[in-house]
């Protein structure tokens, strides 16, 4: 049911109703092959956090632009059910052309996702040899770098007025805060929702996977921006309750530029993310994969040194290319990934998966390669990778060796950067997969107890409960 602003009523509800603020996902959710997917990573986790909220009793209501309900409808449809209210948040403004409203769809793409993805767009395009397409992705392209360089030049006015504490209004805020039937408000990012500043009497939770500008703090690419974090000071100011999903993120958000208080941090591990395996076994767009493939769905970015996942492609070639073996090793991405390590004819890029296609990859893989030097949250590749007893080859990094303790030990884990030592552990899984399963049965039950969905569920639960609201002054 869609719920419009600001001129629509709710009825109180049996239980507590918690708002979700969403409406930034929507151009990114594409339908395809029946199903609604979201290559961004966050949505996942709240349509996790959403399943958990309606099984514990609450009534959720998301926010969507008038474009994008249908979408935003189908991809959270799974977990919350018939009752799924959707607030549009956008004024309706009677006449307005295809046009326009095509216009204002790029616009908004083009303040959420990175230029690259338009490039890697028109190159897969031209690849392909579909060249009908091309003219049509290329106006795209070009529409969405002028509203790039607009986008700069709207942060820059921003920058100033947010310096001043002159932070943006929206009416559908003013709406939610005179809704007296939403009790909660779950914020979903950081800096996308800065009008949310402006709840009055409400319990306001942000949802705080990492903060990855305190580690890489001059680098555009991992979110370092001054208006990012004085957004983000603000949210973090403005909520009663922080969810973060590690412990490692929990100990160092309270020294980041965002100066979250430490006993407003939360910490719920996240369980298994994808339930839909349906059609996992008979996928006619990857049955044509090899039977041996390392894995590694992410976005690139700096910390994912998916160079380094190349170069490991490259030398466990090499090796198997000098025992005679002609069999060789593929490397699949979610990413585009061109001109590196030499490793090209064996990369296969596979972005827009949907949860059964990454249910298929993630079963008949060789293994998960995971070469990150740093992620502000336990990877959720490897969580999945465990859940479907898929070996795991990663970094040795505090993020995983914290959070699976002495179980850690058992995983095929690297130091950063040595390509060579991840050649060796694949290449050990080449010659014995099974035995590499069974070699990580400690960190699997580990993880299963660990990242359980009921235990995720009582987290939330003790986080979303009803607590005093008198005297806001947040």
């Amino acid at each position: 049911m869609v719920k419009k602003m600001p001129t629509a009523s709710m009825e109180s509800p049996a239980a507590e109703t918690v708002l979700v603020a969403f409406h930034s996902f929507g151009p990114m959710i594409v339908h395809r092959n029946g199903e609604y997917h979201c290559a961004e990573g966050i949505a996942r986790v709240i349509r996790q956090i959403i399943r958990a909220l309606v099984d514990l009793g609450f009534k959720i209501v998301v926010t969507s632009q008038k474009e994008d309900v249908s979408r935003i409808h189908g991809f959270l449809r799974s977990a919350a059910g018939l009752d799924l209210r959707i607030m549009v948040v956008d004024e309706d403004i009677a006449g307005r052309s295809e046009i326009v409203k095509a216009i204002g769809r790029l616009r908004r793409v083009a303040s959420i996702r990175p230029f690259s993805d338009n490039l890697d767009h028109l190159k897969r395009l031209y690849r392909a040899g579909d060249f009908n397409s091309i003219p049509r992705a290329l106006v795209s392209t070009v529409t969405v770098a002028i509203f790039k360089v607009m986008r700069r030049l709207e942060l820059w006015i921003n920058n100033i007025k947010l310096a001043n504490d002159d932070m943006p209004h929206a009416g559908y805020v003013d709406f939610i805060n005179s809704d007296m039937s939403i009790g909660h408000v779950l914020i979903s990012h950081y800096y996308t929702y800065p009008e949310l500043v402006h709840l009055k009497d409400k319990n306001v939770v942000l949802y705080l996977p990492d903060y990855m500008p305190h580690f890489y703090r001059n680098s555009v690419k991992m979110g370092a921006s001054r208006q990012s974090a004085l957004i983000g000071r603000k949210m973090v100011a403005k909520a009663r309750r922080i969810l973060t999903n590690s412990a490692f993120t929990a100990s160092y958000l309270p020294e980041t530029e965002l100066a979250a208080r430490p006993e407003n941090i939360v910490h719920v591990p996240l369980p298994f993310l994808n339930d839909n395996t349906r059609g996992a076994e008979s996928l006619d767009r990857l049955g044509t994969l090899p039977k041996d493939y390392a894995f590694y769905p992410t976005r690139d970015r700096p910390s994912k040194r998916l160079t380094d996942f190349a170069r490991t492609v490259a030398i466990v070639n090499k090796r198997l290319e000098e025992a005679g073996n002609k069999e060789q090793l593929v490397g699949v991405l979610t990413t585009p990934l061109t001109g590196k390590s030499g490793a090209e004819k064996h990369l296969v890029s596979l972005p827009e998966i949907t949860d059964a296609e990454l249910g298929y990859l993630y079963k008949n893989a060789l293994c998960l390669l995971f070469t990150s030097e740093m992620e502000g949250n336990f990877p959720t590749q490897i969580t999945e990778a465990l859940h479907l007893g898929v070996p795991v080859v990663a970094t040795n990094i505090p993020l995983i060796t914290l959070e699976l303790g002495k179980a850690s030990d058992c995983l095929d884990l690297v130091d950063v950067g040595d390509c060579e030592g991840f050649a060796d552990r694949v290449m050990s899984i080449l010659e014995d997969r099974a035995a590499a399963v069974l070699r990580q049965k400690e960190a699997q039950e580990t993880a299963s107890r660990k990242f359980a969905y009921d235990s995720f569920k009582y987290g939330l639960s003790e986080l979303f409960r009803r607590v005093p609201l008198a005297n806001d002054r947040r």
